[in-house]
């Protein structure tokens, strides 16, 4: 009897080396015990878990989930693809790590609606919200709130190109050497490592571009919210200015 006692005193937990309390039915030895309490909580956790989350989901997510509602919409129909995990408990998991979109909740203040009356127009939302350090979608939303039009009438900046597609100043400047993307230049004379002149690009333009070299946009890369926009809503709006505008009217005077 005395031998059977030492027996089961000595016995470890396979898991963590830590002595085991008790047995398998509650205040019995550990004669058959091979894991402690602690662990044997942990392991029913897991047998109990429906969803299984790995720790390279974490890295996938932290590495693409990012910019606009489109991106982020594809990054989460390919976790579901790959994962088979369901997109309420995905979307859960990126809020934890904080990764969603937050809505920008501040005040606007009169110094800031005054630089939105004097750059909307001439620049896209994105230039404007990068310049006030807010979203994007709070721009859009207040230029609206003012009865202001998104539409950039001066045409974009390479710049501002870039950062709507998504795409270098290089492989913009392919699209212009091939002649798929046409340009104007403004006619001011700039040093030589900004090509001497600025780069102007009329959203008619842009359109056109698109849709006869869709291949050439990676979608993962532009902003989705000035892309709905220019395809979705300036895109009509340029078609009925240019039909409304008597014969013989030239474009720069429009």
């Amino acid at each position: 009897m005395m031998c059977n006692e030492v027996m089961t005193e000595g016995k470890l937990c396979q898991q963590c080396g830590n002595p085991i309390e008790e047995g398998c039915s509650r205040n019995k030895p550990p004669t058959e015990a091979k894991y402690c309490l602690r662990c044997r909580a942990a392991r029913r956790r897991r047998a109990n878990l429906k969803y299984v989350w790995r720790p390279e989901y974490d890295d996938y997510l932290k590495g693409q989930y990012y910019g606009g509602l489109d991106r982020r919409f594809q990054v989460l129909n390919r976790m579901i693809r790959e994962t088979g995990l369901p997109r309420w408990y995905i979307k859960r998991r990126a809020a934890r790590l904080g990764l969603t979109m937050h809505q920008d909740r501040r005040p606007w203040t009169a110094a800031e609606e005054e630089i939105i009356e004097r750059l909307v127009g001439k620049v896209s939302a994105l230039t404007i919200a990068k310049r006030l350090r807010r979203t994007e979608a709070s721009v859009v939303l207040k230029i609206k709130r003012m009865g202001l039009s998104r539409r950039v009438r001066d045409g974009y900046t390479m710049r501002d190109l870039e950062d709507c597609l998504g795409e270098s100043h290089k492989k913009i400047q392919r699209w212009i050497e091939n002649g798929w993307l046409r340009n104007r230049l403004q006619g001011t004379r700039r040093h030589n490592g900004n090509g001497r002149d600025i780069h102007r690009f009329r959203e008619a333009n842009i359109l056109d571009f698109i849709q006869r070299h869709p291949e050439e946009l990676n979608l993962g890369k532009v902003d989705s919210i000035w892309f709905l926009d220019l395809v979705l809503l300036n895109g009509k709006e340029i078609g009925a200015e240019i039909a409304a505008r008597p014969n013989g009217e030239s474009e720069e005077a429009a």
